[in-house]
């Protein structure tokens, strides 16, 4: 006899059946994301760190805030969260018996099952804002079934999942667009050029605003100016600043003010695991998530003032350019460690090696030689897949 559980739900594959049968189980409830106030974000790096910031900015400012990420770090439930509290696994149990008539009908997969949940839940605690993440996409995406969002977000554009999304920046920006809903409001970052037209395009036919994020000033470490006023990060990630400057033109956008110190001590609180992650110090222990080669060049850039000999350990996920970035990692550092973890999507390490580095099957033997032949005073770089950041975090904490 099947247990309908939290595991039940992590085992199920997205069928890919478009969004229909999750929009009727919703329809059915009387549509529990259009109760919300909501803010859709998506984008190809950099979605996390800036719904995350934005949840830090609302929280400080009283409000209750919902967030819905993915895939999760620590436990399949921290996707769902109300303001850092996850969902119990008595909630999750809860709400899955209640509308598992629902999802057998319509054959419902992990991630719909998810939206589900995290939509109810948000609108039965009365949460003042929903900050939901996009899996992949937007268009398509799961998530995109909320028709009066508050705020629509993207953060960036650059190749990922192009044997899903299109091999071209335009067939991606296209895609991404697809959250831009009638006479709402779009904040994108600041994106390749010849992306622009697809998201005009898009917001014209929507009768949408069109907001394009100002720029910030760098100045120097942690510290960046936007807006005028001076902010600083708690992360040493360059990648970050980027980010928070997104978060403050969003937060801005919903009226929240943020030249305020209150804006300001919460941005520098926004803690968010796994993107250049301090978890150890002697030798430094860095985790980032860095799954694609535009999140690979931001994370060479904030590597570059790490003590040296860096050694950085590396795997990835089957759809993702491998050994371009484990390329570009052993490019800049002194010494790469190429690894496998298990998981359908993951790339075997046959794969993924490259002339000039070492191979470790086992991903623990891999982060073990690492610690063991680095110098105190250096610095280890764990990398390449969230899944895979995600077993090393729980492996070294």
């Amino acid at each position: 006899m099947t247990e309908y559980n939290e595991a039940w739900v992590m085992s199920r594959r997205n069928p890919n059946h478009g969004l229909a049968p999750l929009k009727r189980v919703l329809a059915s409830i009387g549509d529990p994301q259009d109760a919300l106030c909501t803010i859709h974000i998506a984008g190809t790096n950099g979605k996390g760190s800036v719904t995350n910031d934005l949840k830090e900015i609302l929280k400080a400012h009283g409000y209750k805030v919902g967030m819905f990420t993915s895939p999760h770090l620590v436990s399949h439930r921290d996707r769902i969260r109300i303001n850092d509290d996850w969902i119990s696994e008595e909630v999750f149990q809860k709400y899955l018996d209640v509308y598992l008539d629902a999802i057998l009908r319509e054959d419902l997969g992990m991630f719909e099952i998810d939206c589900l949940i995290a939509f109810s839940w948000f609108k039965d605690q009365k949460v003042d804002y929903a900050l939901i993440e996009c899996g992949l996409g937007g268009r398509l995406d799961n998530t995109n079934v909320i028709a009066h969002p508050s705020l629509a977000i993207v953060t960036t554009v650059a190749y990922d999942h192009m044997n899903i999304l299109g091999g071209r920046l335009q067939q991606i920006a296209f895609e991404k667009a697809g959250i831009i809903q009638k006479r709402s409001v779009c904040l994108i970052g600041h994106l390749p050029q010849n992306t622009l037209p697809v998201f005009r395009r898009k917001a014209d036919r929507m009768q949408a605003s069109l907001v394009q994020c100002p720029p910030f000033y760098d100045r120097g470490p942690q510290r960046f100016c936007f807006d005028q006023d001076e902010y600083e990060v708690s992360s040493f990630a360059a990648y970050q600043k980027y980010n928070a400057a997104l978060a403050l033109e969003g937060a801005k956008l919903l009226g929240i003010s943020i030249h305020t110190d209150l804006t300001k001590q919460a941005l520098y609180n926004a803690h968010w695991a796994g993107r250049f992650e301090i978890v150890s110090r002697k030798p430094l222990i860095i985790l980032d998530g860095a799954h694609n080669e535009e999140g690979m060049h931001a994370l060479i850039a904030s590597m570059q003032p790490l003590p040296h000999p860096i050694t950085a350990v590396f795997s990835a996920l089957k759809d993702k350019p491998g050994q371009a970035m484990a390329q570009m990692l052993k490019e800049n550092c002194d010494r790469l460690i190429i690894t496998q973890f298990a998981g359908t999507r993951a790339d075997s390490l046959a794969d993924l090696m490259i002339a000039g580095c070492e191979a470790e099957t086992s991903w623990q033997d891999a982060i073990e030689k690492a610690k063991r032949e680095t110098a105190p005073e250096g610095s280890i770089v764990i990398t390449g897949s969230l899944y895979f950041i995600s077993l090393a975090r729980k492996y070294l904490m």
